[in-house]
């Protein structure tokens, strides 16, 4: 993978800084969460965040609803989306940038859909909103012209929960989450898909926040023996780690496909178990 394929899914605070000056179409969206509350962290983004940037709520913007037996955050329907996506001012041709907070994998959820859903060219900001140089702007944005964007779903792959245990017994089922959650004798929470494999996908970052260079994260899905152009599948709680997991994977030239019900699906009929 080159630095010419890193740059297709990161853009360094720096490079945004002068993007923007030259490219004020770019679409900037926050994606900020607070964990483990798990929930928008809108506070956040109105106290500081990128000038223009438009807030995004995982659970309101970038999830369906929830039947209880389909996982906490599903996909949202293909026109729910396609309308959300034209909220932000998005078009065939715009550029997107997002991000949240270093290390959250929120912004990688975003990601995820919007280039499911056909968006072209979106990146995340490495190191996340500490990294930015400049200043920050406080308070709501004035919503931009609705966009013309059009839906084509499909664009990333995806894992049906009926194809899980197929993953798991060839060893390409990816746990993205802390390993205390992967397994933990006292922790009612935790448990694992049987045949998964635990890869935190925080372990994939700094301690600023920034994605570790390509040989060390080489490196490190190497240690696993995935053999090569093979395509793992990624899950968490809900799909958002997961999603970042996949986002890592793809900057190594790795097509990964997310489990998008993970185990919030999974563990919701009794006949599935999840293990510690």
């Amino acid at each position: 993978m080159s630095e010419a394929d890193r740059s297709a899914h990161l853009i360094g605070p720096a490079e945004l800084q002068s993007w923007l000056a030259d490219r004020p179409e770019t679409v900037v969206l926050d994606v900020r969460h607070v964990m483990p509350a798990d929930h928008a962290d809108r506070d956040a983004y109105l106290a500081g965040h990128l000038p223009g940037a438009q807030f995004v709520d995982v659970d309101a913007d970038l999830a369906g609803a929830s039947t209880g037996r389909n996982g906490k955050r599903p996909l949202p329907g293909a026109a729910e989306f396609e309308k959300t996506v034209r909220q932000w001012g998005i078009g065939a041709d715009t550029p997107v940038v997002v991000y949240g907070a270093p290390r959250s994998p929120a912004p990688a959820r975003a990601w995820w859909l919007l280039t499911w859903a056909g968006v072209a060219g979106v990146r995340l900001l490495d190191g996340g909103v500490a990294a930015w140089p400049g200043e920050l702007q406080t308070g709501p944005v004035d919503a931009p012209v609705e966009g013309d964007f059009v839906i084509r779903p499909g664009g990333l792959p995806v894992v049906e929960v009926g194809d899980v245990p197929s993953f798991a017994e060839r060893g390409l089922l990816l746990d993205a989450r802390p390993a205390a959650k992967f397994s933990h004798p006292t922790d009612p929470g935790a448990g694992h898909i049987p045949g998964a494999r635990n890869v935190p996908v925080a372990e994939f970052f700094d301690a600023a926040g920034f994605l570790l260079p390509d040989d060390q994260l080489r490196e490190h899905f190497a240690a696993l023996g995935i053999p090569a152009g093979a395509e793992p599948a990624a899950y968490c709680g809900t799909g958002v780690a997961a999603a970042l997991e996949v986002f890592v994977l793809s900057v190594l030239g790795v097509r990964a496909r997310l489990y998008v019900g993970s185990a919030s699906e999974w563990s919701a009929d009794p006949s599935r178990v999840l293990v510690r």
